[in-house]
């Protein structure tokens, strides 16, 4: 009930920030309406803590979730707006008012209507409510468009002959769970089976709720590519249910599926009489449901999965978490493929708002002639994306 009471304590912020900022605003019907919409999304987010088997429809998880993130908005762009207007007007209360020494013309008063700066922060501050639900409908629009195709064009220097033109597909972070349903990663899936990849991969998060595993493993299933399908794990497998997970990838796999999946150990496959190695690591996760990433722990990762390396192999490496491209990198990864931080979901001219997050957040990274790429994400957790659309990557190798 933490999350409920956070939730609440949100919509009261954002409530008192929308009186001190448009004090006739939550009066007469739109107060019941803002009223009633905060009693209706924290009915939503809170129902499941109460019946966990409680199945809420989909348009009703997506207005809870648009509404909280209007009241974020509220309190992150009010807030500021109050401070600067509380300051101006506390220094116009302090400055001492001087007698006139002459009557100034009525030619050089100030133009009327001229905009004070207090009326330009009033009117700022009207203009919060517009854009919290501006953005929030514009990032939940995203969110809900589905995935995009992007293909990628990866040059690598002295590539096996062999190699050039190696297809991959890459699907990572779909989140089948509240807002994912089994049939998106069923054509994401199909979209790289008719982009004809030779391999396709899973770089973790696949699954958040595991009553649909059953429908998760059946869509991994209908991969088409050569090579089959190589998948890892993320962080979101440890926190919902690892064993039940990696036992559902055990049993595909035994019933003759091309989904495997790599737990700090690599598989290899021969492409055109080349032989490739792909190494798969683990999240390297501290504690139970901890966030922080382990140096050692992707150390431990790095000494069991990069073991039987052979220099005549083109080495591949699938991460969750981009930060392994480092080790990768340096023991000889010529492509590192990641997901994890979904691109930061919202980007501006193609470059994320919380780049600060990640030093690897979106795209591709250079470091001499090994290379990483972070895809933006398949699916979401959270419905709102803007300007970093989910994706399905074909990554093209080329030899230069």
């Amino acid at each position: 009930m933490v999350r409920a009471l956070i939730f609440f304590l949100v919509y009261v912020a954002a409530g008192a920030t929308l009186k001190s900022l448009w004090p006739t605003l939550p009066r007469g019907w739109r107060a019941w309406a803002l009223l009633g919409g905060s009693a209706v999304s924290l009915g939503i987010l809170a129902l499941p803590l109460v019946l966990p088997t409680a199945d809420l429809p989909l348009v009703a998880r997506i207005f809870a979730v648009g509404w909280t993130l209007s009241a974020v908005i509220v309190l992150l762009a009010g807030l500021p707006v109050l401070l600067v207007r509380r300051w101006v007007e506390g220094r116009s209360r302090k400055a001492p008012e001087a007698a006139p020494l002459l009557e100034v013309p009525p030619a050089t008063a100030p133009l009327a209507g001229a905009m004070s700066r207090r009326a330009l922060l009033t009117h700022a501050g009207r203009a919060v409510p517009m854009l919290a639900v501006g953005t929030s409908t514009a990032g939940l629009a995203g969110g809900a468009t589905g995935f995009k195709v992007k293909t990628v064009e990866v040059r690598l220097p002295n590539l096996p002959a062999a190699m050039d033109g190696f297809r991959i597909g890459q699907i990572t972070d779909v989140h089948v769970g509240n807002f994912i349903d089994t049939q998106y990663l069923r054509d994401a899936v199909a979209a790289m089976n008719d982009a004809k990849v030779d391999l396709q991969v899973m770089t973790g998060d696949l699954i958040d709720d595991l009553e649909q595993l059953d429908g998760t493993m059946a869509a991994l299933e209908t991969c088409q590519a050569p090579h089959g399908m190589l998948a890892i794990l993320g962080n979101h497998e440890h926190w919902r249910g690892l064993e039940d997970i990696v036992a559902a990838y055990e049993a595909s796999r035994a019933r003759g599926s091309p989904v495997r999946l790599l737990v700090d150990e690599s598989h290899t496959l021969e492409h055109a009489g080349q032989r490739v190695r792909v190494v798969g690591v683990d999240y390297p996760i501290s504690g139970r449901r901890g966030m922080r990433v382990k140096l050692e722990r992707m150390l431990e990762s790095a000494q069991k999965a990069f073991q039987g390396v052979s220099p005549d192999e083109v080495l591949l490496c699938l991460t969750h978490h981009p930060d392994f491209f480092d080790l990768a990198a340096e023991r000889g990864a010529r492509l590192t493929l990641a997901g994890h931080t979904h691109g930061g979901q919202v980007a501006f001219f193609g470059l994320p708002l919380f780049w600060f997050v990640f030093q690897y957040m979106l795209g591709r990274y250079r470091r001499g002639d090994h290379q990483l790429y972070v895809s933006g994400g398949t699916g979401h957790w959270l419905p709102f994306r803007l300007g970093v659309a989910p994706e399905v990557t074909v990554l093209t190798l080329r030899a230069v």
